[in-house]
This record gives structure tokens, sequence and C-alpha cells, in this order.
């Protein structure tokens, strides 16, 4: 290659590395039907263009129309051509394309006001985004103030099929990050926080000790479970017991039982719909 195309060619590839990154800031491609409408409903003016289904055009009507005042793109295209801008087959005939929401330091958690049965979720290394997706649908439907995740580790992240497992609830219940999450939960319980870890090996069964709000509950990676620092961070292991020889449950079930327990404990009162 002679020296003038090698140094074209390297400013093409620095040119299309800066825009992939402007877009990696800048947009968020968000699929499935729960998720989009919620989105649109909690944060329209972070809409950059929508693609649908025309099986679905009457449905999306309020779209259209927000997107028509607004002078934003929207496009009715074939499932194919879904699938290839989601790239994935379950966008349910929708894809949004956002602005991302925005993200959320251990530090703004750690420093809010905690109330008397304030709670929390906490997530230690938790692989699987589809996990991370339904505990956090699970925390908004509970009511949880907030869902703490670490940060490397293998822990999982936002990504589009995340925030379709999480049915909307993206919207509604804020995402923290923490870089060390040990020192993370050591900060929460100098506010007064009662920090609860699960643990399948722990002693205690969940339904037979008193539990102090306001409370932050951990749950661990689908194999090793908790950290041994984070563990040693926590002031009660509990584990949910088992009438089976089953060894464990996925850790998105076992939130979906602790913190039911956790809200029948607050004297939580059921929203009615």
């Amino acid at each position: 290659m002679k020296p003038v195309e090698e140094k074209k060619q390297q400013v093409e590839e620095k040119e299309k590395v800066g825009k992939s990154q402007w877009i990696k800031e800048n947009e968020f491609t968000l699929y499935g039907w729960n998720a989009c409408m919620a989105a649109f409903k909690n944060r329209p003016d972070d809409l950059r263009r929508v693609f649908f289904d025309p099986k679905l055009s009457s449905k999306m009507g309020a779209v259209k129309k927000y997107c028509h005042e607004k002078k934003l793109p929207y496009k009715k295209i074939e499932v194919e051509e879904l699938n290839r801008v989601a790239a994935s087959v379950h966008h349910e005939g929708v894809v949004m394309v956002m602005k991302p929401t925005k993200q959320l330091s251990a530090h703004s958690l750690i420093r809010r006001k905690w109330g008397e049965k304030s709670i929390v979720a906490v997530l230690d290394r938790v692989s699987n985004s589809h996990n991370l997706g339904a505990i956090l649908r699970t925390c908004a439907y509970f009511g949880v103030e907030g869902l703490l995740i670490s940060e490397g580790d293998g822990q999982a992240t936002m990504s589009s099929s995340t925030a379709r497992m999480a049915e909307g609830a993206l919207e509604t219940t804020p995402l923290y990050r923490a870089s060390d999450l040990p020192s993370a939960l050591r900060d929460i319980q100098e506010q007064g926080v009662f920090v609860l870890g699960t643990d399948v090996s722990a002693k205690h069964s969940l339904y037979e000790i008193k539990l102090p709000l306001p409370c932050a509950v951990v749950f661990g990676n689908e194999g090793e479970g908790l950290s041994d620092r984070v563990k040693k961070r926590c002031n009660q292991l509990v584990r949910i017991p088992a009438y089976a020889s089953v060894e464990s449950l996925n850790v998105g079930v076992s939130a979906g039982i602790v913190l039911s327990e956790l809200r029948r404990r607050t004297g939580y009162i059921e929203k009615k719909k």
C-alpha cells in the first residue's frame, strides 16, 4: 500500500472509531413493546427515531403524531429489517433509538435521603443480562428504590436485551454503579442501612430472622454467589429454605422471593391499578 493510501485509510478508520464512540455515548437502541412505550411515556424528549412493523401502525398513533410534531424520523419496515435494526428477533415489532439514560454513581445512592422503610437491591457480579433485566423488573414491581450493581468482574451491564427483559422498569427504577462494591456497602452501612446478603449456605433462613429497615439486599453471581469481600460487608446472611433436593434457585427468582418478603414486612400497601 502506498503511503498516501495508507494515511487515507488511517484517517477513515479514525473517523469510524470516532463515529462509533459518539453513537455509543449518545444513542441507545431500545426494543420490545413495553420497554419502548414506557420510554416514550416517561422521556419523549430523548426519542431520536422509530422503526415499527406496519401491522402495528394503528397502535403507534401517539408516537407518530409526536414524531411528526418534533420532525423526528419514523419508518414502517418489515420484520426482517426490524431484526437487523434491533440485532434481535425479540423486538415485538417496534424499535426506538433513544438518548441513553443517565449513569448514576453509587455515591448518589449513598448520600440520598433514606426513608424508614427504604429498600434497595444490590447485585454482586451477576453476569447474565437477562437476569439483570428480570431483577430490574422485579425491583419496579415491589417498589424498590434503586438497584446497585458492581462494575467489572463479569457484571452484566445495561444492554438492549436487558432493557427489553426489564419491560419498562428501566424508566422507573434508578440503576446505580459502584466501582468498588464492598466499599460502597460500607458507606451505605454508615448511613444506618442494614445490609442483607443472600447465601445458600447461610445458617439462618430468611423467614426466621428480624430484618431491620432501611435495608440493602445483596444477590450474588449465578455460579459462585457472593464474593468473600462482599460477604464480610453484610450485617446478616440468609438463605431461602429448600423443600426439595434442587441445589439452588435462579438469582432472578431469589430476588423476587426476598424482595416480596421484605415488602410484606414493611406493611406495604398494594398500589391499585
